[in-house]
């Protein structure tokens, strides 16, 4: 074990992955000594690292742009970088860059697989412009009220779709009967025609307007 003042560090080789346990305060001047460690060991052929930093305590502005940087350079010789927490010290720290490290809560779920791993992380997340975390069930109940809301709107756009559909039945019903009453109108003049002829029946004159 190396121990430093305030970082105690572990390193382990597991066939050909190392293992790296960090417990304690990652300060920044600790940062450039690990990253040395690892070049080393990137040098010496070693190409996958797993980092456990769930007992870490608080971390510097530095340490997380030096694991970027890590992340970078193993990418670019074909290396793996994974790293192993569930703090909420460490959540904060890495929240804006958890798209880029792959990120397990716990060595268990690492040895499950990746997408096993994942649904295993906490079920709470951290908003990186709130701050606001947001547990299961807060998560599960917001969804309910959107389908609630959606659901709602599917049902006020039903009801205007039938609506509108009793409105178009109801004017084409009275097209319909302006149809009808204009035949029968029209066959009544023709009825009353030979009336008017004999002189039975007066012709109503148009009104002359002053």
């Amino acid at each position: 074990m190396i121990r430093s003042e305030a970082l105690d560090i572990v390193l382990e080789s597991r066939g050909s992955v190392i293992w790296f346990f960090l417990s304690g305060h990652f300060n920044n001047e600790q940062a450039p000594s690990i990253s040395e460690k690892f070049t080393g060991l990137m040098a010496d052929g070693c190409r996958s690292f797993i980092v456990d930093m769930e007992k870490v305590t608080a971390v510097d502005d530095a340490v997380v742009p030096m694991f970027l940087n890590l992340l970078n350079t193993l990418r670019g010789k074909g290396g793996d970088l994974k790293l192993i927490f569930r703090n909420d010290v460490m959540y904060r720290a890495f929240l804006p860059f958890t798209n880029l490290f792959t990120i397990y809560p716990d060595a268990e779920a690492l040895t499950k697989g990746t997408l096993l791993g994942l649904l295993q992380k906490r079920s709470k997340t951290l908003s990186k412009k709130t701050g606001f975390r947001i547990s299961r069930t807060v998560a599960i109940i917001m969804l309910i009220v959107l389908c609630g809301w959606f659901m709602t709107l599917l049902y006020i756009i039903n009801m205007q779709n039938e609506r509108i559909r009793v409105q178009q039945d109801d004017l084409h019903e009275l097209n319909l009967w302006k149809h009808k009453a204009e035949i029968e109108v029209e066959a009544l003049r023709e009825r009353l025609q030979p009336l008017e002829q004999l002189g039975i029946v007066k012709k109503d004159e148009p009104k002359k307007q002053n």
